[in-house]
């Protein structure tokens, strides 16, 4: 009797020794080939310092003082205090021999978009697990600022869910009367393309609780939009979400979100569950809530209520993510100019 070995009895090790030697432009590919493929990929990043982790340890990459950094969050229960740990400078990203500084950073599915801070505004694509990168040089190099020091371009990474190739929209839209540009790169072509586009809503608007990064979520980008008017509250009016379908190359409808922002003082932003779910956080003087989506598309969204803690933050843009098992929430901000984390749950 013959006995034919398929590449999928092979000992877990060697599987995971040739699915490291993958080129970045082909993973997503190879994930689409089995399911355990696709659970290897997601299984192995980090998988020594993940097998070393302590418990009740969170590890993730985090932007701080224009490095990204390797950073530890425990926490074993909400009777217990948290603690954060910055452990590690992330060494990768070098421009002669010199370590570059960061501006901006965008995740889409363990992939970063790095903004740099430099003349040209380069953009590099970096996988922290492997270490590749891809440097991609902006078509236009001006770093147009607003009247509150804020720089006017918008950045997204995602990808095409039919052809899986990865693209990169950058666009200005018009707010505090600038003109409205919007672009693509797509990484098979090397091409950026202009598109097409007349915005009804505003998504780059003013500073105090519109700290509003866009979220990737299985291929399209989220963000936080008001709709465009005359007599818009900017501080206020923020009440709906908005996608940007990388396969079509068009933005969908503005949905809403499933609160009212009655004041200023109040801060909204999004973060991603898991790579299945959107949650957003919505910090209202002495009430932070979190929601997270039960249903969405590019065109439809369905929310529910995650949790609810009475707690007096005063948040100034801040970053998120959420733990559904534990059901706490991790905040990151930057008050007074000093990074903090905030954790906090249900007890």
């Amino acid at each position: 009797m013959t006995m034919t070995t398929t590449i999928s009895h092979l000992p877990t090790e060697l599987l995971d020794e040739i699915i490291s030697r993958v080129p970045l432009k082909s993973a997503r590919a190879v994930r689409l080939t089995c399911k355990n493929w696709d659970s290897l990929f997601k299984n192995r990043s980090f998988m020594k310092e993940e097998a070393a982790a302590k418990e009740g340890e969170s590890r993730m990459i985090v932007l701080m003082d224009k490095n990204l950094f390797a950073m530890s969050i425990f926490f074993n229960g909400i009777d217990i205090d948290p603690s954060a740990e910055q452990r590690d400078k992330l060494t990768c990203l070098y421009d002669d021999s010199e370590q570059v500084k960061i501006s901006q950073v965008f995740h889409c599915e363990g992939l970063l978009l790095c903004v740099l801070e430099d003349d040209k505004c380069s953009l590099v694509v970096w996988n922290p697990y492997w270490g590749q990168t891809r440097w991609i040089e902006p078509r236009y190099f001006s770093r147009i600022q607003d009247c509150y020091g804020r720089y006017m371009y918008v950045y997204a990474l995602g990808y095409n869910n039919k052809s899986r190739s990865h693209k990169i929209l950058r666009f200005i839209d018009g707010a505090f009367d600038f003109p409205f540009w919007y672009e693509i790169y797509d990484f098979d072509s090397d091409l950026w393309t202009t598109l097409d586009v007349t915005p009804q809503w505003f998504i780059n608007f003013p500073p105090r609780g519109c700290y509003n990064r866009g979220v990737t979520l299985k291929g399209n980008t989220y963000w936080c939009a008001i709709r465009r008017k005359s007599k818009t509250n900017w501080f206020v009016d923020l009440d709906h979400i908005i996608c940007f379908d990388f396969t079509s190359e068009r933005f969908g409808p503005l949905m809403p979100l499933p609160f009212v922002r009655y004041t200023s003082g109040s801060l909204v932003t999004l973060s991603c569950v898991r790579e299945e779910k959107l949650a957003v956080l919505f910090c209202n003087n002495a009430t932070v809530e979190v929601w997270i989506t039960t249903k969405i598309e590019t065109d439809k969204i369905s929310w529910s209520k995650f949790l609810t803690v009475n707690m007096y933050v005063d948040l100034l843009e801040g970053s998120f993510f959420i733990d559904e098992v534990k059901k706490v929430a991790m905040i990151f901000d930057i008050p007074m100019n000093r990074e903090t984390v905030y954790i906090m749950g249900e007890a």
